[in-house]
């Protein structure tokens, strides 16, 4: 789908900072308030933004981000049905990710790795006959990349999830982070009812999660392949390589228009990245 140049720079707004207001958002795309707020209402409509989201880097709570790459004979609708239904119902499982006729990928929340075998228990036991072979890895660092390939602008802003730091929430953190889970856009107003606290106290307490790296931002959620892309992940394997050489591709990475992340994980491979290609 072919967006004018106005539609793109709205995009690139919210691309990391989805919670931004219309008026900054008119100001800086050089549209007034109303017809900025009717053209977001337009993408949204025609489905190209999904939704609103904020980063949450859950290793300041204490988890770690484990993946299960399973290998499922004989993957049909039934069986993706039922493995998407027993992760909705599981608490620690963030993602599921079908790839494929034979790929099934989890990512679990777990405090230890008893913790996050005993999760993937639960899945493997309900499909005993059907999942022929398991990887494991966990995610340490992930490097968040703007889609710059939407703007044709050389941003390399980028936010890291992995921090040492370790954040204290209370229930009402918890709260305010399920609520921007489901709408990150949502007003301070609404939240402020949810949560029994004023806006200024809400707001307050989202500025503190964001100081603290708890929230790295908030991002919008697009329909790739209305667009025109596809995501790709890709798993590279060294040999014989330093550090430095390491780093130097890191760079190079980070300066390609095409890529939106990349993981340093212990486990499968020894570096991946994450790129969306025009299909």
């Amino acid at each position: 789908m072919k967006l004018s140049i106005k539609d793109m720079k709205i995009l690139h707004e919210l691309d990391f900072n989805a919670r931004l207001p219309i008026t900054q958002i008119a100001k800086r795309i050089g549209l007034s308030p109303e017809v900025t707020s009717y053209r977001i209402k337009q993408l949204e409509l025609k489905g190209i933004i999904k939704g609103y989201v904020p980063m949450i880097d859950i290793s300041t709570l204490g988890y770690m981000f484990c993946r299960f790459r399973l290998i499922v004979e004989n993957l049909n609708s039934d069986i993706e049905e039922k493995i998407i239904s027993l992760a909705k119902g599981t608490p620690s499982i963030g993602w599921v990710i079908i790839a494929g006729n034979s790929t099934v990928g989890l990512v679990l929340y777990a405090k230890s790795m008893r913790e996050a075998e005993k999760y993937y228990s639960q899945i493997a036991t309900s499909f005993p006959t059907t999942i022929k072979s398991k990887e494991f890895s966990v995610a340490h660092r992930i490097y968040h990349f703007r889609r710059k390939y939407l703007y044709g602008l050389k941003d390399n802003e980028e936010l890291i999830w992995g921090n040492d730091q370790k954040v204290m929430i209370d229930a009402i953190d918890r709260e305010i982070l399920n609520n921007l889970i489901t709408n990150a856009r949502v007003k301070y107003t609404e939240l402020a009812l949810i949560v029994k606290l004023t806006p200024m106290a809400v707001l307050n307490r989202i500025k503190r999660l964001k100081k603290e790296k708890l929230i790295l931002g908030f991002r919008s959620v697009l329909d790739l392949q209305k667009l025109g892309y596809n995501h790709h992940k890709i798993y590279l394997f060294f040999q014989n390589i330093t550090l430095s050489r390491k780093e130097t591709l890191k760079e190079f990475l980070r300066q390609e228009l095409f890529v939106v992340y990349i993981t340093e994980a212990v486990g499968r491979s020894d570096l991946e990245f994450e790129m969306h290609v025009k299909t």
